[in-house]
Protein backbone atom coordinates (compact mmCIF):
# COMPACT_ATOMS: atom_id res chain seq x y z
CA UNK A 1 0.00 0.00 0.00
CA UNK A 2 1.11 3.55 -0.75
CA UNK A 3 0.44 4.58 2.84
CA UNK A 4 2.89 1.92 4.04
CA UNK A 5 5.56 3.33 1.73
CA UNK A 6 4.94 6.83 3.10
CA UNK A 7 5.17 5.58 6.68
CA UNK A 8 8.47 3.85 5.90
CA UNK A 9 9.82 6.99 4.22
CA UNK A 10 8.83 9.27 7.12
CA UNK A 11 9.85 6.97 9.99
CA UNK A 12 13.55 7.97 10.10
CA UNK A 13 12.49 11.61 10.57
CA UNK A 14 10.55 10.79 13.74
CA UNK A 15 13.58 10.10 15.93
CA UNK A 16 12.75 10.79 19.57
CA UNK A 17 10.14 13.45 18.81
CA UNK A 18 6.81 13.44 20.63
CA UNK A 19 3.41 14.91 19.87
CA UNK A 20 3.28 18.52 21.05
CA UNK A 21 -0.29 19.42 20.09
CA UNK A 22 -3.29 18.00 18.25
CA UNK A 23 -6.49 19.57 16.97
CA UNK A 24 -9.26 17.52 15.34
CA UNK A 25 -11.42 20.13 13.69
CA UNK A 26 -14.56 19.87 11.60
CA UNK A 27 -12.62 20.62 8.42
CA UNK A 28 -9.06 19.50 9.11
CA UNK A 29 -6.92 17.65 11.59
CA UNK A 30 -3.65 19.29 12.64
CA UNK A 31 -0.63 17.73 14.38
CA UNK A 32 2.34 19.65 15.77
CA UNK A 33 5.55 17.85 16.72
CA UNK A 34 8.08 18.65 19.43
CA UNK A 35 10.68 19.26 16.72
CA UNK A 36 8.63 22.09 15.22
CA UNK A 37 7.01 20.31 12.29
CA UNK A 38 3.29 20.72 11.71
CA UNK A 39 1.02 18.86 9.29
CA UNK A 40 -2.58 18.77 8.12
CA UNK A 41 -5.03 16.13 6.98
CA UNK A 42 -8.70 16.27 6.08
CA UNK A 43 -11.29 15.34 8.72
CA UNK A 44 -13.99 12.97 7.44
CA UNK A 45 -16.50 14.27 9.97
CA UNK A 46 -19.48 12.48 8.38
CA UNK A 47 -17.79 9.11 8.87
CA UNK A 48 -17.03 9.35 12.58
CA UNK A 49 -20.17 7.56 13.75
CA UNK A 50 -23.00 8.71 15.99
CA UNK A 51 -21.41 8.47 19.43
CA UNK A 52 -20.17 11.45 21.44
CA UNK A 53 -16.63 10.03 21.56
CA UNK A 54 -14.80 9.35 18.31
CA UNK A 55 -11.37 8.65 19.80
CA UNK A 56 -11.11 6.50 22.90
CA UNK A 57 -7.59 7.69 23.71
CA UNK A 58 -8.53 11.38 23.75
CA UNK A 59 -6.77 13.24 26.55
CA UNK A 60 -3.69 11.01 26.50
CA UNK A 61 -2.10 11.85 23.15
CA UNK A 62 0.21 14.76 23.96
CA UNK A 63 3.68 13.39 24.60
CA UNK A 64 3.01 10.25 22.57
CA UNK A 65 6.06 9.20 20.54
CA UNK A 66 5.72 10.43 16.97
CA UNK A 67 6.84 7.01 15.77
CA UNK A 68 3.70 5.55 17.38
CA UNK A 69 1.22 8.01 15.89
CA UNK A 70 2.86 7.58 12.50
CA UNK A 71 1.52 4.02 12.35
CA UNK A 72 -2.05 5.27 12.78
CA UNK A 73 -2.04 6.30 9.12
CA UNK A 74 -2.92 2.70 8.32
CA UNK A 75 -5.86 2.55 10.74
CA UNK A 76 -9.43 1.77 9.68
CA UNK A 77 -10.53 4.39 12.22
CA UNK A 78 -10.92 7.44 9.97
CA UNK A 79 -9.85 9.90 12.71
CA UNK A 80 -6.76 7.89 13.65
CA UNK A 81 -5.89 7.62 9.94
CA UNK A 82 -6.13 11.41 9.60
CA UNK A 83 -3.89 11.89 12.64
CA UNK A 84 -1.39 9.46 11.16
CA UNK A 85 -1.32 11.24 7.79
CA UNK A 86 -1.05 14.67 9.45
CA UNK A 87 1.93 13.27 11.37
CA UNK A 88 3.55 12.09 8.13
CA UNK A 89 3.03 15.55 6.66
CA UNK A 90 4.46 17.20 9.76
CA UNK A 91 7.61 15.12 9.29
CA UNK A 92 8.22 15.46 5.56
CA UNK A 93 6.41 18.54 4.21
CA UNK A 94 9.14 21.13 4.20
CA UNK A 95 10.76 23.44 1.68
CA UNK A 96 12.78 21.46 -0.85
CA UNK A 97 14.40 21.95 -4.27
CA UNK A 98 11.95 21.98 -7.14
CA UNK A 99 8.99 23.36 -5.19
CA UNK A 100 7.08 26.25 -6.75
CA UNK A 101 4.11 28.44 -5.82
CA UNK A 102 2.38 28.32 -9.22
CA UNK A 103 -1.37 27.89 -9.66
CA UNK A 104 -2.13 24.17 -9.88
CA UNK A 105 -4.62 24.64 -12.72
CA UNK A 106 -1.97 26.49 -14.73
CA UNK A 107 0.61 23.79 -13.96
CA UNK A 108 -1.56 20.96 -15.28
CA UNK A 109 -0.45 19.94 -18.76
CA UNK A 110 -3.86 19.83 -20.45
CA UNK A 111 -4.79 19.98 -24.13
CA UNK A 112 -8.02 21.01 -25.81
CA UNK A 113 -8.83 17.44 -26.90
CA UNK A 114 -8.09 15.88 -23.49
CA UNK A 115 -10.50 13.94 -21.34
CA UNK A 116 -10.09 15.27 -17.82
CA UNK A 117 -10.84 13.23 -14.69
CA UNK A 118 -11.18 14.48 -11.13
CA UNK A 119 -11.59 12.24 -8.09
CA UNK A 120 -13.03 14.55 -5.45
CA UNK A 121 -14.54 17.84 -6.60
CA UNK A 122 -12.07 20.73 -6.45
CA UNK A 123 -14.35 23.47 -7.75
CA UNK A 124 -11.73 26.22 -8.17
CA UNK A 125 -9.67 23.90 -10.39
CA UNK A 126 -12.76 22.80 -12.30
CA UNK A 127 -13.72 26.39 -12.99
CA UNK A 128 -10.35 27.08 -14.62
CA UNK A 129 -10.08 23.77 -16.48
CA UNK A 130 -13.53 23.51 -18.10
CA UNK A 131 -12.73 25.66 -21.12
CA UNK A 132 -9.34 24.03 -21.69
CA UNK A 133 -10.32 20.37 -22.17
CA UNK A 134 -12.73 18.35 -24.28
CA UNK A 135 -14.59 16.21 -21.73
CA UNK A 136 -14.72 16.11 -17.93
CA UNK A 137 -15.54 13.35 -15.46
CA UNK A 138 -15.85 14.27 -11.77
CA UNK A 139 -16.21 11.43 -9.28
CA UNK A 140 -17.63 11.96 -5.78
CA UNK A 141 -18.71 9.76 -2.90
CA UNK A 142 -21.82 11.84 -2.24
CA UNK A 143 -23.67 12.84 -5.40
CA UNK A 144 -26.44 15.42 -5.35
CA UNK A 145 -29.15 15.09 -7.97
CA UNK A 146 -28.42 17.23 -10.98
CA UNK A 147 -24.83 18.18 -10.20
CA UNK A 148 -23.50 16.23 -13.19
CA UNK A 149 -20.97 14.26 -11.17
CA UNK A 150 -20.32 10.53 -11.32
CA UNK A 151 -20.37 8.06 -8.46
CA UNK A 152 -17.05 6.70 -7.23
CA UNK A 153 -18.43 3.33 -8.33
CA UNK A 154 -18.02 4.57 -11.92
CA UNK A 155 -14.25 5.08 -11.56
CA UNK A 156 -13.27 1.70 -13.10
CA UNK A 157 -15.49 2.43 -16.11
CA UNK A 158 -14.48 6.00 -16.97
CA UNK A 159 -11.20 6.96 -15.27
CA UNK A 160 -8.96 4.76 -17.49
CA UNK A 161 -10.01 6.85 -20.50
CA UNK A 162 -8.80 10.12 -18.94
CA UNK A 163 -5.66 11.85 -20.22
CA UNK A 164 -5.21 14.14 -17.20
CA UNK A 165 -6.38 13.24 -13.69
CA UNK A 166 -6.58 15.23 -10.46
CA UNK A 167 -6.84 13.01 -7.40
CA UNK A 168 -7.69 14.13 -3.88
CA UNK A 169 -5.11 13.28 -1.22
CA UNK A 170 -7.96 12.40 1.14
CA UNK A 171 -7.87 9.04 -0.67
CA UNK A 172 -4.85 8.29 1.52
CA UNK A 173 -7.02 8.63 4.62
CA UNK A 174 -9.87 6.36 3.50
CA UNK A 175 -7.37 3.97 1.88
CA UNK A 176 -8.84 4.16 -1.63
CA UNK A 177 -5.78 5.62 -3.36
CA UNK A 178 -4.24 2.30 -4.40
CA UNK A 179 -7.34 1.09 -6.24
CA UNK A 180 -7.82 4.52 -7.87
CA UNK A 181 -4.22 4.75 -9.07
CA UNK A 182 -4.64 1.34 -10.70
CA UNK A 183 -7.09 3.03 -13.09
CA UNK A 184 -4.73 5.91 -13.93
CA UNK A 185 -2.06 3.92 -15.74
CA UNK A 186 -2.76 5.38 -19.20
CA UNK A 187 -3.02 9.01 -18.09
CA UNK A 188 -0.39 11.48 -19.29
CA UNK A 189 -0.66 13.58 -16.12
CA UNK A 190 -1.80 12.57 -12.62
CA UNK A 191 -1.86 15.22 -9.89
CA UNK A 192 -2.36 14.54 -6.18
CA UNK A 193 -3.88 17.64 -4.61
CA UNK A 194 -4.99 19.16 -1.31
CA UNK A 195 -3.50 20.14 2.07
CA UNK A 196 -3.48 16.43 2.99
CA UNK A 197 -0.86 15.77 0.27
CA UNK A 198 2.51 14.40 1.44
CA UNK A 199 5.19 16.15 -0.63
CA UNK A 200 7.08 12.94 -1.28
CA UNK A 201 8.24 12.45 -4.89
CA UNK A 202 10.32 9.42 -3.86
CA UNK A 203 7.16 7.44 -3.11
CA UNK A 204 4.67 8.80 -5.62
CA UNK A 205 7.04 8.55 -8.58
CA UNK A 206 6.65 4.77 -8.28
CA UNK A 207 2.89 5.03 -8.78
CA UNK A 208 2.53 7.22 -11.85
CA UNK A 209 1.90 10.50 -10.01
CA UNK A 210 3.46 13.34 -12.00
CA UNK A 211 2.54 16.41 -9.93
CA UNK A 212 2.08 17.04 -6.20
CA UNK A 213 0.01 20.02 -5.04
CA UNK A 214 0.11 20.30 -1.26
CA UNK A 215 0.78 22.72 1.57
CA UNK A 216 3.49 23.74 4.00
CA UNK A 217 2.37 24.97 7.42
CA UNK A 218 4.22 28.24 7.96
CA UNK A 219 2.49 29.33 11.18
CA UNK A 220 1.72 26.28 13.35
CA UNK A 221 0.10 28.24 16.18
CA UNK A 222 -2.30 29.94 13.80
CA UNK A 223 -3.02 26.71 11.92
CA UNK A 224 -3.91 24.95 15.18
CA UNK A 225 -6.20 27.81 16.18
CA UNK A 226 -7.99 27.91 12.82
CA UNK A 227 -8.46 24.13 12.72
CA UNK A 228 -9.83 24.03 16.26
CA UNK A 229 -12.38 26.71 15.30
CA UNK A 230 -13.70 24.65 12.37
CA UNK A 231 -11.75 26.41 9.63
CA UNK A 232 -11.23 24.97 6.16
CA UNK A 233 -8.79 25.49 3.31
CA UNK A 234 -9.73 29.12 2.71
CA UNK A 235 -9.46 29.99 6.41
CA UNK A 236 -6.02 28.39 6.58
CA UNK A 237 -4.49 30.66 3.93
CA UNK A 238 -2.69 32.93 6.46
CA UNK A 239 -1.07 29.88 8.10
CA UNK A 240 0.00 27.80 5.10
CA UNK A 241 1.65 28.06 1.70
CA UNK A 242 0.35 26.08 -1.25
CA UNK A 243 3.23 24.43 -3.09
CA UNK A 244 3.71 22.36 -6.23
CA UNK A 245 6.34 19.78 -7.01
CA UNK A 246 6.64 18.14 -10.39
CA UNK A 247 7.94 14.58 -10.33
Amino acid sequence: MIIDELMKYAAPEAGTQVIKDIRIGLGYTCVELSGGGCGLAYTFRRDTGHTCSVLGTAGTLLGLPVSDMLTWARSDNIIKAALGLATINALINRESPGMTRANVADALEVRKQDTFGMVGAFRPILKEIRSRVGKIYVFEEDIEDGNGYYSSDDIPRYLPSCDVIVLTATSLINHTIDSIVDHCQDAREVCLVGPSTPMCPAVFSRHGISLLAGSLVTNPALALEIVSQGGGTRNLRPAIEHVLQRI
